[in-house]
């Protein structure tokens, strides 16, 4: 799967090295040629554009303006590079680089959190990887931006961490031409924490790359992602320890003194994933009446994850094991997405969009189990084939989403819809 998942990216890479070695149009006026960014789905008519070339030899650092650092997620929804001092800037200066408005971290930087409300925005018709207490830094789709700059933008957040601890994310972008974009970014983490045993370390790494051609009819958003969350595990304090933690004497404000369930448990769970999407777009007419846009888009994910947890000996806090020492549990899925989209965007009707999706999965653990009269087989292996379509709709103050995806074929079978109105 490594090797499929590089030959792959390695391969798009270069078709779009290639399309850049075409001569340049020197005719640019004084003003420059004006340009868009268009990514994903065809309904963002209110995104800001830039107007200046961006082309190495009129690059003029001078005029560059901050409404033409544009950052676009994988549905298109494009802004700009906010510089903003806001108590929204404080809110989003962590770990996960996001508001945790609804989350209890644990006690250590990098651990996981307990949620205090329901996500009604997921919709999957297919179920997710386990080991969920171990996502929320692991980078998903929809995680990723894209971007498109007149000069080259750097952007870093660092932050200390408990106990010997360091928090970095880097990421430096920059676009060779009008056409294509390259950024590049790394977050990683270490912190020993106060506790006995639990120390983090992570690391996420991003490239992606967005291209579209000179009359706008091809556009193309690609990414690849390698990450690694690993955490020392104690089972949290004994027991017998809880009446000197909650004494507040100053013998014990040393969390380190504290006696753990175990002290030799750890886990980790990696991941890789290249993901493409590009599309074609066949209509693209505007008059003072109507917008009509249709365009075909394909989407594939390749992925591949591990989770894996290792103990020295068997402890009582799990209950029974059918090993006393050296524990070593693995799991991994392989996971190939395939996606195509009809997508019709009209300002009477809507946003339409009609959709057929492959899904193939490797998942399963690295041994067999032998019960009694028994066999418990260690992989799932199979192909699901489904359809589905989305529908949004802005009615004066209000915006009208919905969703629905069925799974037509494979041993998954399953509906998934979901409504939404939205007041604005």
């Amino acid at each position: 799967m490594n090797k499929v998942i590089l030959v792959v990216f390695f391969m798009f890479f270069g078709v779009l090295a290639l399309a850049q070695t075409r001569p340049v149009n020197k005719s640019v006026n004084k003003d420059g040629d004006n340009y868009s960014v268009k990514t994903g789905q065809p309904n963002d008519s209110t995104r800001r554009r830039s107007a200046k070339s961006t082309s190495n030899k009129n690059i003029k650092n001078s005029e560059a303006k901050i409404t033409d650092y544009l950052i676009i997620s994988h549905l298109s929804d494009t802004t700009y590079v906010d510089t903003t001092l806001t108590i929204q800037k404080e809110y989003k200066y962590n770990y996960l680089r996001k508001d945790n408005f609804n989350l209890i971290p644990f006690s250590n930087l990098g651990q996981s959190y307990n949620t205090l409300s329901e996500d009604f925005e997921s919709m999957a018709l297919m179920p997710k990887f386990g080991a969920r207490a171990k996502h929320f830094n692991y980078m998903e789709i929809e995680d990723i931006n894209y971007f498109h700059v007149p000069t080259p933008l750097t952007e870093l957040m660092y932050k200390s961490a408990f106990e010997q601890g360091q928090l970095l994310d880097a990421l430096f972008t920059t676009n060779t031409s009008k056409q294509l974009n390259v950024s590049i970014a790394y977050k990683g983490l270490r912190s020993l924490g106060k506790y006995q045993n639990i120390l983090t370390s992570t690391g996420n790494f991003r490239f992606t790359t967005s291209y579209e051609t000179k009359n706008q009819r091809y556009v193309a958003n690609a990414h690849f992602v390698a990450q690694d969350l690993f955490n020392e595990e104690n089972g949290g304090i004994k027991d017998d320890n809880l009446q000197f933690f909650e004494s507040g004497d100053e013998d014990f404000l040393d969390r380190g003194v504290f006696e753990v369930n175990f002290d030799d448990a750890e886990n980790i769970l990696k991941g890789k994933r290249f993901y493409i999407n590009h599309k074609y777009v066949f209509l693209n007419k505007a008059d003072s009446i109507s917008r009509n846009t249709l365009n075909i888009t394909h989407v594939m994910a390749l992925e591949d994850k591990s989770y894996m947890f290792k103990q020295v000996r068997q402890n009582d806090f799990f209950g029974d094991s059918f090993k006393s020492l050296t524990l070593r549990d693995r799991v991994t899925l392989e996971e190939l997405h395939n996606q195509l989209q009809l997508n019709y965007s009209n300002n009477i009707v809507g946003d339409l969009q009609f959709n057929a999706s492959h899904y193939n999965y490797n998942y399963g653990y690295d041994k067999i189990v032998f019960l009694i009269n028994s066999i418990i087989p260690n992989r799932l292996k199979g192909d699901v084939l489904a359809v589905g379509g989305q529908y949004k709709k802005q009615i004066k103050g209000f915006i009208l989403k919905g969703a629905l995806g069925v799974n037509v074929s494979g041993i998954s079978r399953g509906i998934s819809s979901k409504q939404k109105l939205i007041m604005i």
